[in-house]
């Protein structure tokens, strides 16, 4: 049974409204009459970025992306600069070189203390194997970096060096290899672990021609073989490991996708794990669900009869991040898992006060 309202209230801070104008500009996107209205104002976006990434103002993006109003529109913001970095600067060029990133969930256990790999010792393998399942496409160059990224190096990039390191690749001044930061993850426990790292590359195609995040949209024909790809290349005897490619995006699409599916995973494994053991030794639990000032959703599940031996979960909200959506999931699953008595809370509660209910 569920009780209260199934609605969240927002726990994240957006302005009203903005005077930046490329935030501006990706609310009006958003907010568009028609598609034909929505073209005219994301040409105008896309060209405004152009400009900024032109010359080398990284601050222009960053305050923009900073300035946003709603999920929506900050979506719109990261989707265009994402296709802008990925495009060529002028229709003379007959190639493309474009960016993108894998986001890998990792979910380890087993021996404490052991550390997972930040370097794939064999990209040229992942690459075939792309290759073989029809993936890659048809670029003329695919590079991968052998170094498996943390969130934060691709955070950190300049947007206008991104930019500015594409065209150079497209007029052959620059090697299409990218020089990245290995992050390796080190277990604390032997519990169960969910780590996010990123394979990013690069890839130089025809500018008419479908590119890699296209021809890579279909995860269902490569995940599986990659997923054992990177079991072999980074596992190790003792260790349980599962790692969960997504489909590439754009540096930026990629950073929000990978996190949302980090957290999804997180959640998962939580409430497998806590359901599990509460089942066997109390009985049925409740569920509250609420909305932490820390911008986190805090799932609290409790006995029925020992409520003092509750276990929570936080699930950290992106910027980017529709609250409805990640409701619905977090809603659902407990409902795929036939937790029957769920409560969400109406109003914003502290992460100091949730879990003692």
């Amino acid at each position: 049974m569920y009780t209260a309202a199934s609605a969240l209230p927002e726990p994240r801070c957006f302005a009203a409204t903005t005077i930046d104008p490329l935030s501006r500009l990706a609310a009006q996107v958003t907010h568009a009459a028609d598609a034909t209205q929505r073209r005219e104002l994301l040409s105008r976006l896309e060209g405004e970025l152009r400009d900024a990434l032109a010359g080398s103002r990284d601050d222009v993006l960053t305050r923009a992306l900073a300035e946003v109003i709603s999920p929506a529109a900050g979506l719109a913001l990261v989707e265009a600069l994402d296709h802008v970095i990925n495009t060529p600067a002028g229709a003379e060029h007959r190639l493309a070189a474009r960016v993108f990133a894998i986001p890998v969930v990792l979910v380890a256990a087993g021996l404490a203390g052991a550390e997972i790999s930040g370097v794939v010792p064999d990209t040229r393998a992942i690459a075939r194997l792309l290759e073989r399942q029809a993936a890659i496409g048809p670029a003329r160059t695919f590079t991968l970096s052998r170094a498996l990224c943390a969130a934060t190096a691709l955070e950190t990039d300049s947007p206008s060096q991104r930019y500015a390191r594409l065209r150079g690749i497209e007029s052959g001044s620059f090697a299409t290899q990218l020089d990245m930061i290995a992050a390796p993850i080190r277990l604390e426990s032997a519990e169960e672990s969910v780590h996010l790292r990123f394979l990013v590359g690069s890839v130089v195609a025809p500018v008419q021609t479908p590119s890699f995040l296209e021809t890579a949209a279909n995860i269902g024909s490569w995940g599986m073989p990659l997923s054992r790809e990177l079991l072999s290349q980074l596992g190790r005897p003792g260790m349980s490991l599962l790692p969960l490619p997504r489909p590439p995006g754009g540096w930026m699409k990629a950073l929000h996708e990978g996190r949302r599916a980090r957290e999804e995973v997180a959640f998962q494994a939580f409430v497998s794990r806590v359901l599990r053991r509460m089942r066997s030794e109390s009985g049925e639990p409740d569920a509250d669900v609420a909305a932490l000032e820390s911008g986190a959703i805090g799932v609290r599940l409790a006995p029925r009869f020992e409520r003092e031996r509750a276990e929570t979960h936080r699930w950290q909200l992106d910027g980017l991040d529709d609250l409805g959506d990640v409701t619905g999931s977090i809603l659902g699953l407990l409902a795929d898992c036939r937790v029957s008595s769920v409560r969400v809370l109406e109003r914003i509660v502290s992460d100091a006060e949730f879990p003692g209910g």
